[in-house]
């Protein structure tokens, strides 16, 4: 069943702003980009609600960034900020349910029109349940973002938990579990937590860019490796592990291997 519900800003502490270029930077990890919204979310509150203020900060805010994006065919806009003030939910601080009712959404990289209608791949690529999943296990701007928006990382997940169960992994039923729901957290939560890494990895999904900053897709060279695939690749992968060493890429593996293992034991109680 396709997604039903709108999945920037679906509630419950979940909110995205991805296709704002929210993560398109090396370090991407919570705190820089804590410190980034913060910024602009109170650079763009100090200024009056017409388009030439807004405009005028928009542009300050991005030439006074400290590092370049990361990949520069994806658009950062200075738009982007906290929508609350407890700094739980981002959003675009031009449209008009922040300002109060005028549409500035135009001062940013982005036509109003564009983000009026503009839906990312995973509203067409996960499921309804797979997409309330997400949302349910992970209530918090940073860790939503990353995962709502890395379809191979969720179908990965799953696709490792039917495997260990032998059978149907039914994400509505999880949700309604809160044990079930805590280790399912926890296994998406690999995202901003897994070790081992660079804390400047380009988690955006399977790809890393390269020399002109385009994307590429990452792949594990296992003649070079002297090892044979496994199940748990996708999602190592997706977690970007860059898998040079046989040793890192079982060690990434086995982390996995165990947090999907305490999800279906959560299942199995």
């Amino acid at each position: 069943m396709p997604v039903s519900f709108h999945l920037c800003q679906p509630g419950r502490g979940a909110s995205c702003g991805a296709c704002c270029g929210l993560y398109n930077f090396r370090d991407h990890s919570r705190a820089a980009l804590t410190e980034r919204l913060a910024e602009q979310t109170a650079r763009l509150r100090a200024v009056p609600k017409e388009a030439g203020a807004y405009r005028a900060a928009a542009r300050e805010l991005t030439e006074s960034r400290r590092e370049a994006p990361l990949f520069p065919a994806v658009r950062v806009c200075p738009l982007l900020g906290f929508i609350d003030a407890e700094q739980r939910q981002v959003g675009c601080l031009g449209h008009p349910k922040v300002t109060g009712g005028v549409d500035l959404r135009d001062c940013g990289v982005y036509r109003a029109s564009i983000c009026e209608t503009f839906t990312c791949p995973s509203f067409g690529w996960l499921d309804d349940a797979q997409a309330r999943l997400v949302q349910a296990a992970c209530p918090d701007w940073y860790l939503y973002g990353l995962v709502i928006t890395d379809v191979e990382f969720v179908r990965g997940c799953l696709r490792l938990i039917e495997r260990e169960l032998g059978g149907p992994a039914r994400p509505e039923a999880m949700v309604a579990r809160p044990a079930v729901l805590d280790a399912v957290r926890r296994l998406f939560a690999l995202k901003e937590t897994a070790a081992d890494r660079s804390p400047y990895a380009a988690v955006f999904g399977r790809f890393t860019p390269d020399t002109e900053g385009e994307p590429v897709s990452r792949t594990i060279n296992y003649a070079r490796l002297g090892v044979r695939s496994a199940p748990e690749d996708d999602v190592v992968l997706c977690l970007g592990y860059v898998s040079d060493d046989a040793n890192r890429l079982i060690a990434a593996r086995e982390r996995v291997r165990l947090h999907v293992r305490a999800v279906t034991r959560a299942l199995m109680d």
